[in-house]
């Protein structure tokens, strides 16, 4: 694997993980109803609790459980993903918060007391949020080097098994191959009034946004801002933005100074490294 595309893998992952911290402050939000983010806030009285800022959710806690096996087991094995969802979910395995897995969505809360029933598949066409969006980056990487076939769809449907839900990753995978391969002419939204784009925790809107703020800017730092001030869904929809914009623009586009207000960043980025060194 050459360094640029380990650049931009690099910057997939902490794409992802700028912006679930960036954008977790003003979840819930309307989309003019916040303060106008421009870097690591508190979330304050968000999830029942005040976290400082840099705190990461959901978002970078599943990708966390998907990169953390791999690293231990050098291979991919789905049952293992599950059983990390499970340990997240139960004791806040790879949480910010010792102990504690918050911000859960409705499906992956239903999808994980099943996975502790045996099943591997969860959801139906009712399920469709963008909880497997949000987490897409790690399993994207592992299926694009070989690892095995189908990581993107199996992965999806531990808690997603929705047809409209793969559409929607299909979307966002054309867009990250697009970007990685710096064809940003393919990529298109079908929005250009910042009043028109959605900003709910559906999938379709997430991608969307997303898209509408990488398509709308022309560096990684505006269009998270852009991503971000959205507010509704802002933690997910942000941290689908990062993925894209970090596999277009890569690791070293994304400001030093959000990824050193992340939580423990030194170890987020020894993680990072080591979950691309054993690809």
């Amino acid at each position: 694997m050459n360094n640029s595309l380990i650049n931009k893998y690099k910057g997939m992952l902490w794409g992802l993980v700028v912006g679930d911290c960036l954008g977790s402050p003003i979840q819930f939000s309307g989309k003019d109803d916040h303060p106008y983010i421009s870097k690591m806030e508190p979330a304050v009285s968000i999830y029942g609790r005040d976290l400082p800022k840099g705190y990461w959710t959901d978002d970078s806690s599943m990708a966390f459980c998907i990169m953390e096996s791999f690293i231990r087991l050098k291979l991919f094995d789905l049952n293992d993903i599950a059983n990390n969802f499970i340990r997240w979910y139960d004791d806040g395995f790879l949480s910010s918060v010792t102990g504690w897995a918050f911000d859960i969505g409705g499906a992956t809360d239903n999808a994980i007391e099943n996975i502790k029933n045996g099943s591997l598949v969860n959801g139906d066409e009712e399920s469709q949020g963008n909880g497997s969006l949000m987490r897409y980056a790690p399993a994207f990487i592992l299926e694009r080097e070989g690892k095995g076939k189908d990581i993107c769809r199996k992965v999806n449907d531990l808690t997603h098994n929705s047809n409209f839900v793969r559409e929607q990753m299909a979307r966002l995978h054309d867009a990250l191959e697009a970007a990685l391969s710096e064809e940003k002419s393919s990529i298109s939204t079908p929005y250009t009034d910042r009043k028109d784009v959605p900003n709910s925790g559906w999938s379709k809107d997430t991608v969307d946004a997303a898209l509408w703020a990488f398509c709308s800017t022309d560096n990684f730092k505006d269009g998270m801002l852009a991503a971000v001030n959205l507010g509704g869904d802002s933690d997910s929809i942000a941290a689908v933005y990062g993925q894209i914009a970090g596999a277009y623009y890569g690791y070293e586009a994304i400001p030093q100074e959000w990824i050193c207000d992340v939580k423990d960043h030194q170890w987020v980025d020894d993680f990072i490294n080591q979950f691309l060194e054993v690809l």
